[in-house]
């Protein structure tokens, strides 16, 4: 989804791929690259949880399983918004960085 004047650009500088490639094509993948980070920073989170779920002996996903064992409803309550909170923020961490990363229409 490079715009087609950016292609045309690179031809009339006859940029080399190397060149092509770090000049047009990175900076416009950028934005979707960070896309990704942030709708696969959440299933990543609770696939560490689940695992440790699995493993047992440490770890929220353990305390969490615990607990469950254990009939302890708060606990239980209080390490799932735990887990949404830090899942909360690494988005917020990824969109922040992004938002340094990628510049904003208005600068443009």
């Amino acid at each position: 989804q490079i715009p087609k004047d950016y292609k045309n650009v690179a031809k009339v500088l006859r940029l080399s791929g190397f060149k092509y490639f770090w000049e047009i094509m990175f900076p416009a993948a950028v934005p979707y690259i960070f896309t990704g980070l942030r709708i696969g920073i959440g299933p990543s989170w609770l696939a560490i949880v689940a695992a440790e779920m699995l493993v047992g002996g440490v770890g929220i996903g353990f305390f969490i399983w615990d607990s469950y064992n254990s009939s302890q409803l708060p606990e239980i309550i209080v390490a799932l918004i735990y887990v949404g909170l830090v899942g909360l923020i690494l988005d917020r961490l990824v969109g922040f960085i992004a938002s340094l990363v990628i510049p904003s229409e208005e600068n443009q």
